[in-house]
């Protein structure tokens, strides 16, 4: 009896550490996320600031990690160090933005315009409250949407 029992415990073990070992492999080779063909959740960028703002634990949960298609008037473009061009969105309160760093170049946006925005939401920033700074909601990994 105690020979069977050893036996058991040993398939388990080994069949146990092979599933682990092959979801480990799956999730290293998986490689990113595709943006493009990617479904996404559609949000205006005014709600998006909000839904962060009032209640950010719902919002981390409902919108960060996942992918999203924002609408919004473009109020400042810039590049930053590595090239990237980085498109601030308005919402509605002074300072706070929704911050999206483009992969493709983006040459069709200009200042002032409405335009949407696909990306991956990676929650809001800090900002200083002593300052009074609020903090932006950031997008990284984002294409232009014609939808």
């Amino acid at each position: 009896m105690k020979k069977k029992a050893k036996k058991i415990i040993l398939i388990s073990f080994v069949s146990l550490l092979l599933f682990g070992a092959a979801a480990g492999y799956y999730l290293y080779n998986k490689g990113p996320v595709d943006v493009k063909r990617s479904k996404a959740v559609t949000v205006q960028a005014t709600e998006l600031y909000s839904l962060f703002s009032s209640d950010s634990l719902k919002a981390k949960e409902k919108f960060t990690a996942k992918v999203l298609l924002v609408h919004g008037e473009v109020t400042e473009i810039s590049v930053n160090s590595k090239l990237q061009k980085i498109v601030l969105l308005k919402t509605g309160i002074d300072g706070a933005y929704v911050n999206c760093t483009l992969e493709e170049p983006g040459e069709s946006i200009v200042s002032a315009g409405t335009i949407s925005v696909k990306g991956i939401c990676s929650g809001i920033g800090e900002g200083d409250a002593d300052l009074g700074i609020p903090g932006d909601v950031y997008l990284t990994r984002c294409i232009v949407s014609t939808k």
